[in-house]
């Protein structure tokens, strides 16, 4: 029956997308439609590249028909909304103008589509027509094995670094020219002056393997455990307290339920919620970052700022989560692996006493993953994108 129903959810796609394509033979003409460029994120938020690459192109070129997707109930919609056209998703005139779109440009692969899952499927077997761009969340250090050719395949995938970029050109089996070291589009902002808050950011990644637990389960965790661990603790409140500095906690996108478990009375450190504030804001702002496998350590090292990594289950994340990549935080990484709260407390206190300054041997494992770090990405990925066109 499970798979009768996924059939048929397929089937319906396959026909709504060829129906909308029909139409789109004639609509594509009209205005509104022609030439589009259609950029999307999660349909639910605008805060990441896909945002930066729309201000980008409406600023600079507004001649060219963009078109953002997302969700008018988002609490970025009006702020999306002054650089240029939205579109509601999951609605006719979305999936007209997918079949119409002259390029696709999205953060997650068929991340404009109704089901990216589903529609990612359908352009395995070339059902999808047209040019689809993969700007990218991250940097990826993992294996993503969705994104090998032929699981993926679009017409321009952007990297950002050196390693990355050659560890997909050996292993991910694209086309020549496909991936492109290009950079991430919000890290043009990331080399803007800002300002810097005596603030420390702890923003852990996900688990497959705890979501939809009761809140019961997932304080049982070493998850729940070895977080609370660093927020509960008394020398970390000393030190904040000592050098006038504060803890924000903010946990994953697909974690976010669980936020309200993170409590503490500590004044000087605040759980932030999905909406209160903008992750690059959070980056930028922040003197020190405490993560654990969650790609943001690679915008924290872009800006050559110190982090640590707490890795209490890594052996249980690479099983049940990633595979493996060329990155290895050990050897690689930008900042001390710890596997206990304890140690990981102690390494901020060291760096609050040495006045928050990424050590040396660290700096040369940023200059070497990312080499010449200029702020052009924009720029460079709507030439890449216009070229394929």
């Amino acid at each position: 029956m499970k798979k009768l129903m996924s059939g048929m959810i397929y089937a319906w796609y396959a026909a709504y997308y060829i129906f909308a394509y029909g139409i789109g033979l004639f609509a594509r003409h009209l205005p509104y439609y022609k030439n589009l460029w259609l950029i999307a994120e999660r349909k639910t938020d605008a805060r990441d590249n896909g945002l930066h690459f729309f201000r980008y192109i409406s600023q600079k070129y507004p001649e060219v028909n963009t078109a953002f997707i997302i969700e008018k109930r988002s609490p970025d919609y009006e702020r999306v909304k002054k650089f240029g056209k939205i579109i509601e998703p999951y609605t006719f005139r979305h999936m007209l103008a997918f079949a119409c779109a002259r390029v696709r440009i999205s953060t997650h692969y068929m991340g404009c589509s109704f089901d990216a899952y589903r529609f990612r499927r359908l352009d395995k077997f070339r059902l999808v027509r047209g040019k689809n761009v993969l700007i990218r969340h991250g940097i990826t250090a993992n294996d993503l094995r969705e994104l090998h050719y032929p699981e993926a395949h679009p017409d321009l995938m952007v990297c950002s670094a050196v390693p990355e970029y050659q560890d997909m050109i050996a292993h991910y089996g694209h086309p020549e020219g496909v991936i492109q070291m290009l950079g991430l589009c919000r890290y043009d902002r990331l080399s803007e002056a800002h300002e810097i808050k005596k603030q420390i950011l702890i923003m852990p990644t996900w688990r497959y393997f705890l979501r939809g637990l009761s809140d019961e389960a997932f304080q049982k965790s070493d998850y729940y455990r070895k977080f609370m661990g660093i927020l509960s603790s008394d020398i970390l409140a000393n030190a904040l307290e000592h050098h006038d500095f504060k803890v924000i906690f903010y946990l994953h996108y697909e974690l976010q339920p669980y936020t309200q478990l993170f409590h503490t009375e500590n004044p000087r450190i605040e759980v932030k919620t999905l909406g209160e504030c903008d992750v690059q804001d959070l980056l930028m702002e922040s003197a020190m970052l405490i993560t654990d496998y969650s790609s943001v350590f690679f915008d924290f090292a872009y800006m050559t700022k110190p982090l640590a990594y707490l890795q209490f289950d890594e052996e249980k994340f690479y099983e049940t989560q990633y595979k493996r990549g060329y990155f290895n935080c050990q050897t690689d990484g930008f900042g001390p692996v710890f596997q206990c709260a304890d140690k990981t407390v102690e390494y901020i206190c060291d760096t609050l006493n040495r006045g928050m300054k990424m050590e040396a041997g660290y700096i040369e494992r940023v200059e070497k993953f990312f080499g010449e770090r200029s702020a052009n990405h924009c720029e460079r990925t709507f030439q890449a994108v216009r070229e394929i066109l």
